[in-house]
């Protein structure tokens, strides 16, 4: 503004002028979803500099609004709906081609019309024929044609003649402009705000074997077959009765509320029919091979008498000094699969980005380019139709299952399970081919709701509400997305 003010006038009148009360400026606090925000723990001893970067996660936003912005007959066209509906209070329009050929009603709107005379009678007087000269109505006198108008009252009357039964949007009847090419339409962005994905809610019910002679936990993640990655971090889950939990007593002095979780909420940015839920089951290490430690569990129950109830009672004493030795130590014991195919709304849902090689690396410069932006472009769509979420609108599923695969200790790593998971994906004969165990789990999957009560963010914050009296909280599990996910980052984690 100061620098129009100093320009002479014909160059501030070409740059234009800007109204001093377009501007309106705000101060809002920044919501925050935990009762406490995020910060280091040592921030008073932080670097100056790094601690004022932390505090613009807290610091409140600067609002500022255009008063004249989005006022245009575009924009408030587009934002009353009305395009599609138009047509309807347009005033039907007659053309001589659809009127009715009726010589009656030519006769009863105007002046009678020249007949066509057939060719032996045409040389008749125009006397004799029925077309009378005297009879025609005269053509209406054009008013003022000799009054002299000057060039601006002619302009003037032009205008107001053209202003008359002239619709206010006929403009409108243009087809809409495809959103991707609609430079000109600047819609004022929401405020940036954390990004949660899709949300479901697991929790854990039963986990039991044929026989109860050691401590099991379960261990659960989340991993997409087709891109061969794990896709949210592990969610540990202690399902053990007291009697078993009392073999670690001595490695767990306190017991945290956080680690009583026995729900997870996960969250999913690019839901498909190739995530798996795997529960992973582990056991306090002991000597030995996993098969050969997992062999009880197949041969014995505890149903049975005599010598069984010897041998459990055997290994039960086994597990207790194994646990008093090495009872800060896992090894793994079983897994098992579940396909989360039924859990998103597929049907809805399209698999944004093609499959290009650029998503592997390879490819060209422009593939990946391509492959990029629809990313970025699937990102914000993604929050800006929560409404539309493919997982907000499933009913809640129980599953009860009564097999686990038995974990082969040659076979540990990812890749192993990316290609167990392929091939239970494929052929369900994969059970007949691996060992298995006998057992049960129960878990519930439901969409998690909006404000979930007793909730802990990955960092262990409580979420708001937070209702005190309830002894086991549910558990956010952090989330590590296929593709990038374009939005500011809010929170210090």
């Amino acid at each position: 503004m100061t620098q129009l003010n100093n320009l002479d006038s014909e160059l501030a009148q070409e740059l234009g002028d800007f109204p001093e009360d377009d501007l309106d400026i705000v101060f809002t606090p920044k919501e925050c979803r935990t009762l406490q925000p995020s910060m280091p723990e040592d921030g008073a001893e932080l670097d100056l500099h790094v601690r004022d970067c932390v505090q613009t996660y807290t610091r409140e936003w600067l609002i500022v609004n255009r008063k004249s912005q989005g006022n245009s007959d575009t924009c408030s066209l587009k934002n009353k709906g009305s395009r599609k509906d138009l047509h309807k209070t347009l005033r039907k329009q007659t053309f001589e081609s659809e009127m009715l050929d009726s010589s009656d009603a030519n006769l009863q709107a105007g002046p009678r019309q020249a007949q066509v005379l057939p060719e032996e009678t045409s040389r008749t007087t125009l006397a004799t024929s029925d077309f009378d000269l005297r009879s025609l109505q005269p053509d209406p006198r054009l008013e003022n044609l000799l009054r002299h108008v000057s060039a601006e009252e002619f302009e003037r009357q032009n205008e107001e003649a053209r202003r008359t039964n002239r619709h206010a949007e006929l403009l409108a009847l243009y087809p809409a402009v495809d959103e991707e090419d609609a430079v000109e339409i600047r819609p004022v962005p929401g405020r940036p705000k954390e990004h949660l994905g899709n949300r479901i809610l697991v929790k854990l019910q039963t986990l039991k074997f044929e026989i109860e002679i050691e401590p099991l936990f379960a261990c659960m993640a989340l991993y997409d077959v087709k891109e061969r990655k794990k896709i949210s971090e592990n969610f540990h889950c202690d399902l053990n009765p007291d009697s078993l939990r009392g073999f670690l007593r001595s490695y767990t002095p306190s017991i945290d509320l956080s680690s009583q979780a026995r729900s997870a909420v996960f969250s999913v940015t690019y839901p498909s029919s190739d995530i798996y839920l795997v529960i992973k089951i582990e056991k306090v290490l002991q000597q030995g091979e996993i098969g050969d430690c997992a062999e009880p569990y197949a041969v014995l129950k505890e149903s049975e008498a005599g010598k069984t109830k010897e041998k459990i009672e055997k290994l039960k004493a086994q597990a207790e000094s194994f646990c008093q030795r090495l009872g800060k130590y896992r090894m793994p014991f079983a897994w098992i699969p579940i396909s989360l195919t039924n859990v998103f709304n597929l049907s809805t849902l399209e698999r944004e980005i093609p499959e290009t090689e650029g998503l592997n690396g390879k490819g060209s410069t422009s593939d990946k380019r391509a492959t990029l932006l629809q990313g970025r472009r699937f990102s914000e769509r993604s929050l800006s139709l929560e409404d539309s979420s493919p997982v907000s609108n499933f009913k809640t599923v129980s599953l009860t299952l009564s097999t686990f695969f038995k974990q082969e200790g040659d076979r540990l790593s990812d890749e192993d399970l990316f290609k167990f998971l392929a091939d239970f994906k494929r052929s369900s004969s994969l059970q007949r081919r691996v060992k298995t165990l006998p057992g049960t789990i129960k878990l519930e999957i439901s969409p998690a709701p909006e404000n979930l009560g007793c909730c802990l963010t990955p960092e262990l914050l409580p979420v708001k509400p937070f209702l005190e009296n309830r002894n086991r909280p549910h558990k956010e599990i952090l989330e590590f997305p296929i593709r990038e996910v374009y939005v500011p980052h809010t929170i210090y984690r």
